[in-house]
C-alpha cells in the first residue's frame, strides 16, 4: 500500500492569559494552521492594544504545504511556517522592532523514515529591548541547521564532545547551583551525560548562545531573564521530537501587581507519511 502524507503546521503572532489584578484572555492574534493535505493560509492583525499591557503595530503568519516532484520512487514534501511581530512593546518593558520565528522542513519518502528535516533560517530578534536596555541575541541557528533531525542531533550529543558542551551550556548545566528558584524552574537538567536530554522524546532547549545586554541592570541565565518588579522572560525555546519542532520567541510571565502570561511568535512544523 503507497504511503500517505500528513503535514503538520501551526502558527500564532501572540496570545495570553491575565489573572490578576482581574481574570482576562488575551484573544489569540494572527493565528494560522495547515490542514492535513497542506495548502496555504495566512493571517494578519494590525494596530492591536490589549489595555496597556500589550501592543504591537503588525503581526502575520504564514503556513504553507506542498508536495514537491516525484521519480515514482521518492516523493518530496516540504512546508514553510512563520510567524512575525512588529513594532511590540509589553508595558514598556519588552520592546522590539520585529521578532520572527520561521521553520522550512523537507521530508522525502521513503528516506526520511519518519523525521523530516526542519531548518530554522531566518528565525531572529531586531532591536530587542529589555527595560530600556539594548540586548543583542545570540542564536545558534547555525548548530541547529546542522543537526536538522531529531536523530542527527542525538546521535552528535552520543558522539562529539562539542555538541555535549554546546547542548549543556544551553541548558546552564555547570550553572544552576547558582540560579535561584524561580529561574530553575524553566531548565531541565540530565542526569545522562551521553544521552540528549529528553522527556517522552521530547528534546527542550533554548536557542540563545549568548545574550550581551548593552549596560548592566538584568538578571539573566542563559534564555531566562529576570526582571523584579515585572516578572520573567524567556527567549527562543524549541522543543524538538522526531516528528516536530516547536520553536516560541517570547515568553514572559508577570510577577507583579499584574500577572498572568503572554507568548509572542509561536510556530511548529513536520509531519510524517503513514
Amino acid at each position: 500500500m503507497p504511503s500517505r502524507f500528513r503535514f503538520h503546521g501551526n502558527a500564532i503572532g501572540a496570545a495570553g492569559r491575565i489573572s490578576k489584578p482581574f481574570s482576562d484572555v488575551i484573544e489569540v492574534q494572527a493565528a494560522a494552521a495547515l490542514p492535513q493535505i497542506g495548502g496555504y493560509g495566512s493571517a494578519r492583525s494590525a494596530g492591536f492594544k490589549y489595555r496597556e499591557i500589550l501592543h504591537f503595530d503588525l503581526a502575520h503568519s504564514e503556513v504553507t504545504g506542498s508536495p514537491g516532484r516525484t521519480d515514482g520512487v521518492n516523493a518530496v514534501f516540504e512546508t514553510r511556517i512563520t510567524s512575525t511581530v512588529e513594532g511590540l512593546n509589553i508595558m514598556g518593558m519588552v520592546t522590539a522592532d520585529r521578532v520572527v520565528a520561521t521553520l522550512a522542513s523537507k521530508y522525502t519518502t521513503p528516506t526520511s523514515d519518519g523525521e523530516p528535516s526542519v531548518r530554522l533560517i531566518g528565525t531572529r530578534f531586531e532591536n530587542l529591548k529589555i527595560a530600556g536596555i539594548p540586548v543583542e541575541v545570540d542564536l545558534a541557528i547555525d548548530t541547529f541547521d546542522s543537526y536538522s533531525t531529531h536523530s542527527a542531533l542525538a546521535h552528535a550529543h552520543r558522539t562529539d564532545e562539542k555538541i555535549r558542551t554546546f547542548v549543556g551550556r544551553l541548558g546552564l548545566k555547570n550553572k544552576l547551583k547558582e540560579a535561584p528558584a524561580h529561574i530553575l524552574r524553566w531548565f531541565h537538567p540530565s542526569e545522562d551525560e551521553i544521552e540528549l536530554p529528553a522527556r517522552r522524546g521530547v528534546t527542550c532547549l533554548s536557542m540563545v548562545r549568548g545574550l550581551a545586554p548593552r549596560s548592566a541592570g538584568l538578571d539573566c541565565y542563559g534564555h531566562v531573564i529576570y526582571i523584579k518588579g515585572f516578572g520573567t522572560i524567556r527567549l527562543a525555546e524549541i522543543e524538538i521530537s522526531k516528528k516536530t519542532r516547536a520553536v516560541n520567541m517570547i515568553q514572559v510571565d508577570l510577577g507583579c501587581p499584574i500577572e498572568g502570561q503572554i507568548m509572542l511568535c509561536a510556530v511548529a512544523d513536520g509531519g510524517d507519511d503513514y
